[in-house]
């Protein structure tokens, strides 16, 4: 976990540990008793996937079902280098180069659906 100079917490909606992946949208600012508190997603399952179908709900509609991309475009989406991510989507499924929306979500989710 990070701090910003204000003292909120840089909290990973799918964390690295679960295939997460540095990007803006993956990243959520939270407050040191929203992110440990009771109520903050390490501890509170329905504040997790509140976070979580947001999260998918934003990358569904930057990546429709049904489109293709090529990891120049996912990366100018997300606001990241194409270096940082081909790696990450070496092994994912491509056509032409191109990875459907359908596996680009996939893969920004860690893999899974919410």
């Amino acid at each position: 976990m990070s701090k910003d100079i204000y003292g909120m917490h840089k909290h990973h909606i799918v964390f690295r540990s679960h295939g997460g992946l540095d990007f803006g949208l993956n990243l959520v600012s939270l407050t040191p008793e929203e992110h440990e508190g009771d109520q903050g997603p390490h501890k509170n399952k329905n504040r997790d996937m509140e976070l979580k179908k947001g999260l998918q709900a934003q990358l569904m509609a930057l990546f429709p079902e049904g489109e293709f991309f090529t990891v120049g475009e996912i990366a100018e989406k997300l606001g990241r280098t194409e270096r940082y991510f081909a790696p990450h989507f070496r092994k994912v499924p491509a056509v032409g180069g191109k990875h459907s929306g359908y596996e680009v979500v996939k893969k920004l989710m860690g893999g899974r659906f919410y």
